[in-house]
């Protein structure tokens, strides 16, 4: 459109924009086919806006104009490919740079999706923990699945009032109920480089200290948010309960549980209990078919989950084989491949059987969900690098989402269905420390009595590996170099600006009457003198802006071009296309000459408007 309106400049900084755009936020996988079938087509358009107007094309033309395509198509792809354009990781991603303190400064958004957070070339400390015991720090939790994501429907409505002690403050935090048996810790949390509207906590929260006044509010699943972010430093206390729990104690609870957590059943589509009939599987498929919410994508869902859960009927076995069968049929992976489905949780269920720690939680919850069990998904970050006896360093790529599941007279138990990870205290999930399975496992989810995790001191990083992407491919060395946007930004201000300066003195000549065209050229002609260092200023005729160009350059003057300016510019003749052609293949010869007589330095100058003195 900008080339067809000739008007270029604003194609030019379009491009420039989506340019910085891909090489620093685009994030999404394209394909290379619509890349050069662009190219293809904006080939065709450059060649038919400037062909139609010839009347012949000369050999020289042909041949200069196709290397020309060439060397710019080769470019172009060269391009195309080192960019999110195609591939799916930038070199940097803007949100996380650090503009002054020398630091970087991460403001961590809990609905994102976590390969916006975990880079294993950017590992970057985010807090220091202080604990007697190890946990998963959380920070809140997403209890409303609508069909393609997991959100936080909850107000923080429990404004917690503190008391002063001494320089201090203390917020008490009302105790739950039930709170799981356990044992209370006191937590030390020191944040670096983060922004946050949320204090993480290890186990139960029972009170916060802090040294200074926050407006602290509690929501209904003990998640503490305060209004204003905090950060980028930040330092508290926190008195909690650290959970340790037997799994026999977990058999033969049943389900009935209170009023208040019947908001963790809801889903947008019916559950097994609430399918009728003797084939339920006929009646599930009738029912998703004239669902509202995309149904035809969740089809396979009652027979996916008749192959984990099988003949089991108490929620603890139904959990700790959803829990199991996640683990040890999909594989872990911050790329997982594209998919026609919609929703990223009916593609890694269905289709991929691929993704990261949002998808592994959220497939657990839903499908506990559809068991009857009341769940939610919690998010905040994992256990951190053990520094020292009871020392936690929590970098970037610890960040982690995992599950909660309600059981009557225990509360909310974590469990965690990501390959690699492990609850680090003793409890209900199969990842736990020394856990034993009180049932005896027939079910497809796998067999034996006795968990066999990896020992927690091998376990992988969230993230993977350094030197690896996402989908396991060897990542390059831009991946690493943080220097590379800068430098590509300095490269295109450098060469382009002399680009943008012509077209923007140039803009006059292909627009208007052409008797402005003229004065156009005759305007351009003296500025491009005055940029060698010959003065032409405005108050010379054309006639003595010649002779200069004729002392100068030993060019001698054009009468006929002279006479006919002259008759246009005051004697009211209108202007002829060829009058405009005379002007501008004088103007051409007049820049070629300055060139060559002042070399390529001084053209350099000339481009980008510096002159290096002057000369009569």
């Amino acid at each position: 459109m900008s080339i067809g309106l000739r008007k270029p400049l604003p194609g030019v900084v379009l491009v420039l924009v989506l340019l910085g755009f891909g090489l620093t936020v685009d994030r999404s996988p394209r394909a290379l086919w619509s890349a050069v079938l662009f190219l293809v087509f904006a080939g065709c358009l450059f060649v038919l806006s400037r062909g139609i107007k010839r009347s012949g094309w000369r050999l020289r033309d042909a041949l200069a104009g196709g290397v020309v395509a060439a060397v710019a198509s080769l470019l172009a792809v060269l391009l195309l490919v080192t960019t999110p354009s195609v591939v799916a990781r930038p070199w940097q991603d803007w949100q996380t740079w650090n503009w002054g303190t020398g630091r970087s400064v991460y403001a961590f958004n809990w609905l994102q999706n976590y390969p916006q957070l975990l880079d294993p070339a950017n590992n970057a400390l985010v807090m220091r923990v202080e604990s007697s015991s190890p946990s998963y720090w959380r920070a809140n939790a997403l209890d409303n699945f609508t069909g393609s994501a997991w959100i936080t429907s909850q107000a923080f409505l429990l404004r917690l009032t503190p008391e002063r002690n001494g320089e201090t403050r203390v917020y008490s935090i009302p105790p739950d109920e039930p709170t799981p048996a356990g044992r209370a810790v006191t937590e030390t949390f020191a944040i670096q480089s983060v922004y946050t509207n949320y204090l993480f906590a290890g186990g139960d929260p029972q009170a916060v200290v802090i040294d200074q006044s926050i407006a602290l509010r509690m929501n209904d699943m003990r998640s503490l948010r305060v209004s204003q972010e905090l950060g980028p430093t930040l330092s508290y206390s926190l008195t909690a309960v650290i959970p340790e729990l037997v799994p026999a104690a977990f058999v033969g609870l049943g389900s009935n549980y209170p009023r208040d957590v019947g908001a963790y059943l809801t889903l947008p589509f019916s559950r097994v209990a609430d399918i009728a009939g003797p084939d339920k599987a006929a009646t599930w498929r009738n029912s998703m078919a004239d669902s509202d919410i995309g149904g035809s994508e969740w089809l396979q869902l009652y027979a996916l989950n008749q192959q984990i859960v099988g003949d089991a009927t108490d929620p603890y076995d139904v959990t700790l084989r959803i829990e199991r069968y996640l683990r040890r049929s999909y594989e872990y992976s911050l790329g997982p491949p594209p998919s026609q489905y919609s929703s990223p949780y009916a593609a890694f269920l269905f289709d991929t059987h691929s993704g990261y720690c949002q998808h592994f939680a959220g497939a657990m919850a839903l499908l506990l969900r559809y068991n009857g069990i009341p769940s939610r998904v919690a998010v905040g970050f994992a256990t951190g690098e053990e520094s020292g006896p009871g020392v936690y360093l929590v970098s970037r790529n610890n960040a982690h989402a995992w599950v909660e599941a309600y059981f009557p007279t225990m509360g909310w138990v974590a469990f965690d269905p990501t390959p690699g990870r492990s609850i680090p205290n003793p409890g209900a999930s199969s990842t736990s420390p020394s856990f034993i399975n009180p049932f005896i496992d027939t079910g497809p989810s796998g067999s034996g009595t006795v968990a066999t995790e990896p020992p927690r001191g091998s376990l992988p990083e969230e993230g993977p590996t350094a030197g690896q992407t996402p989908a396991g491919r060897n990542e390059g060395w831009l991946s690493g170099a943080t220097w590379v946007p800068w430098l590509v930004g300095l490269v295109v201000i450098v060469t382009g600006w002399p680009a943008v300066r012509g077209l923007w003195r140039r803009r006059r000549l292909h627009r208007g009457p052409l008797d402005q065209r003229l004065q156009a050229s005759i305007a351009l002609l003296r500025q491009d003198l005055s940029d060698f260092g010959a003065p032409a200023s405005a108050a010379l005729t054309f006639e003595e802006v010649l002779q200069r160009v004729e002392a100068h350059l030993g060019l001698k003057p054009d009468l006929a071009l002279v006479a006919r300016a002259d008759a246009v510019l005051f004697g009211g003749r209108g202007a002829r296309s060829q009058d405009l052609e005379r002007a501008e293949s004088l103007r051409r010869e007049v820049r070629a000459r300055l060139r060559r007589r002042h070399g390529w330095l001084r053209t350099a100058f000339a481009w980008y408007g510096a002159r290096r003195g002057r000369k009569a």
